[in-house]
């Protein structure tokens, strides 16, 4: 199987893309203008990268990568990896791992000092395979949505 990782392309939102994000969160039910109101948005934020997993010419997974400057570390940067998801059909073939090696190979190439994720519980090997160490907790707060 060859799968193809490549930067997100408007073309993809309708292709697979949106509905790999659906095991997130739902993201499938965005109106087209929504989504590439959404995708020009994003495009147009330095160093926020949005790579696909393409096989026979459709989306199967995504990974998110966006670079933090930083004071500290002398100006160093932090790359924060968000969003991965591989359709559960293609799970275990080597996409996630060809998704997350091209998000590192980029923090690396913008100069990061070390590249961070969240993740449950389950997929820690996952991670830990390709590198990844435990360090510290994740704390999040959710705000109210205003609808």
């Amino acid at each position: 199987m060859t799968v193809k990782i490549r930067e997100l392309q408007e073309k993809d939102l309708f292709n697979g893309f949106l509905e790999s994000l659906d095991s997130l969160r739902k993201a499938s039910d965005l109106t087209p203008k929504k989504a590439k109101t959404i995708f020009k948005k994003i495009k147009s934020i330095s160093d926020h990268m949005i790579y696909v997993a393409v096989y026979d010419s459709k989306i199967i997974g995504a990974a998110t990568i966006f670079i933090e400057p930083k004071f500290i570390h002398d100006g160093g940067k932090v790359g924060h990896i968000e969003d991965v998801v591989v359709s559960k059909k293609h799970q275990g073939e080597g996409t996630g791992e060809k998704l997350i090696k091209a998000l590192i190979s980029y923090a690396e190439k913008k100069g990061c000092y070390k590249t961070v994720l969240d993740c449950t519980d389950e997929i820690v090997p996952f991670y830990k395979k390709l590198g990844f160490k435990h360090f510290s907790n994740s704390m999040r707060f959710d705000h109210r949505s205003k609808k």
